[in-house]
């Protein structure tokens, strides 16, 4: 995987317009080679649909993964950082004073029916530049933009969010964890945290509304589907990922992901389909 710098990624931002808010939107597709981009914003909203491959953002809230025909919203001038793999998918960029006002402040991820996958592909036709004389354009860019706020509101079994804390102890922990999920333990997060049990809890769930045994079970999952889409075997990542049993940690992928371990892999290692 390349990991671009600073440097690296604002040359990227100005050369695909990302300078400036391109009113009233633009779109393009993504490199589908792996690439680290480095932390950045713009003043344009982005909508990033995944048809195959993965993704995952780390914002100002905590981490994001963005799974196969689903949607990630990023609201313009949001700080974020973005690993792509194997990635098939489009970008759309809108200017916020062209949008609907109902958006959410936050960076989520959302189901995508195929009505909204194909208006998100059609948004093709206007890249950077194109299409602020085009009353069609305009038309289509608030339209498009109107769906996708009434579809972020729609309640969903799966959580794609892994939460960041801001208190110090509680980060030592969670970036320990991080660094090796399947082996985080509740023993060793008391013990970089320097808290009693239950001042840990305590403080943890003040700060991600979980608990430590959910949040680290979907820090394991997250860190699954990665390994997955790096096309390891399912047995393996089971292990990796700090499940003895492989039934076990289907389950809980199943229940997460909302797919098993095998056809998520599938998803993500396997060719996409082109796309006109």
């Amino acid at each position: 995987m390349k990991t671009l710098t600073a440097s690296e990624t604002q040359t990227i931002l100005i050369r695909n317009g990302l300078d400036e808010r391109g009113k009233p939107g633009f779109a393009f597709r993504n490199p589908s080679a792996p690439v680290f981009y480095d932390w950045h914003d713009h003043p344009c909203h982005q909508i990033t649909y995944a048809k195959c491959g993965t993704t995952q953002i780390e914002g100002p809230d905590g981490w994001h993964l963005l799974p196969t025909a689903h949607a990630l919203w990023i609201p313009a001038e949001t700080r974020h950082r973005t690993m792509i793999r194997n990635l098939d998918s489009v970008s759309v960029y809108f200017d916020p004073a062209n949008f609907p006002t109902q958006w959410t402040s936050h960076i989520q991820t959302f189901p995508v029916p195929v009505m909204i996958r194909e208006m998100l592909f059609h948004t093709l036709h206007w890249p950077a530049g194109s299409a602020e004389q085009s009353s069609i354009a305009r038309s289509f860019f608030h339209t498009l933009g109107l769906l996708c706020v009434e579809q972020m509101q729609v309640k969903t079994e799966q959580i794609f969010t892994l939460p960041r804390a801001t208190h110090p102890s509680i980060i030592r922990a969670m970036d320990a964890a991080l660094t090796d999920p399947g082996r985080a333990s509740l023993p060793l997060a008391l013990e970089l945290a320097g808290m009693s049990e239950r001042s840990f809890r305590r403080h943890f769930h003040d700060e991600t509304q979980m608990t430590w045994q959910q949040w680290i079970t979907q820090a394991r999952l997250f860190h699954a589907a990665s390994l997955l889409a790096g096309g390891l075997r399912v047995t393996d990542v089971a292990n990796e990922s700090g499940y003895a049993s492989l039934s076990a940690f289907a389950k809980a992928f199943t229940q997460q992901m909302g797919v098993s371990p095998t056809n998520y892999k599938k998803l993500q290692t396997e060719p996409c389909p082109l796309t006109t």
